[in-house]
């Protein structure tokens, strides 16, 4: 089980933030482990004549002699052996196939990457239309590709909602006038257009997997990317869209006031 952020499970930590997750928790338990891999075949080779650990391998569930098949013994009874009955533990030994490690880095490892867009605005209703959406992204080693996939689509979706369609809008008295669905415009599937992704691999020196943060890859350079291609597709000398988001009526605005100036 992975449990997070409970005070009451654990006495070190300082949360995930950052794009820390993968980074610390993942870390933390490749650490945790290698050490119980490490008590594994110590555990086989105590059973396999005390033959050294580096002549042992683990495979398909099982822990054997190099080549030799035939002496394969189960992870599943090796556990059991971890927990000897009646207190019998040797010293110098610890019980149970488990382990504790820690992993807290001293930098960040965030990705990089590049973003770009094409987008078709209507003249008449200002209303964008996103043609295209490409991501090149780089978060080091990938651990599981279609997480990190959705990941990615995630964040472009969020950051178009931010860009375009969300917006939090108060009164002259500080009171939220977009406090629910039907005043709080979200994007929907109708709205994000297909997203093409492509991973660069350059695995990050600050940990043991290589591995870099990518929560945030996705949604942040979306806006200022936005913003830019509107500008660039309204082609209006001295137009600076510096701003999100960008509804139709904003930019209506926008271009009322350029036309005043």
């Amino acid at each position: 089980d992975l449990v997070t952020g409970d005070t009451d499970q654990f006495h070190w930590g300082a949360g995930t933030f950052a794009s820390r997750g993968a980074v610390v928790a993942g870390n933390a338990i490749n650490e945790a482990a290698k050490d119980v891999r490490q008590k594994i075949l110590k555990l086989a080779s105590s059973k396999l004549d005390n033959i050294a650990v580096e002549h042992l391998e683990l495979v398909e569930g099982n822990v054997q002699i190099k080549g030799v098949p035939d002496s394969a013994i189960s992870l599943g009874q090796l556990a059991q052996e971890a927990n000897p009955m009646r207190g019998a533990v040797q010293p110098g030994a610890e019980p149970g196939l488990e382990a504790t490690n820690y992993f807290g880095p001293e930098y960040g490892a965030t990705a990089a990457g590049v973003h770009a867009m094409i987008v078709e605005v209507d003249p008449d209703t200002l209303d964008v239309k996103i043609l295209r959406y490409v991501v090149v992204h780089d978060c080091g080693e990938v651990i599981n590709p279609l997480i990190l996939d959705g990941q990615i689509q995630g964040g472009v979706a969020q950051g178009i909602g931010n860009a375009f369609y969300e917006k939090l809008v108060f009164d002259e008295a500080g009171q939220l006038l977009t406090g629910s669905f039907m005043d709080y415009l979200l994007p929907t599937a109708l709205n994000v257009p297909p997203i093409e992704i492509g991973h660069e691999v350059t695995p990050s020196p600050l940990n043991p997997m290589g591995i870099k943060g990518a929560g945030e890859a996705g949604a942040i350079p979306t806006g200022p990317l936005f913003a830019q291609a509107v500008e660039d597709a309204l082609q209006r000398p001295g137009l600076y869209l510096n701003e999100i988001p960008l509804s139709p009526s904003r930019l209506w605005e926008f271009l009322q006031d350029e036309v005043t100036e």
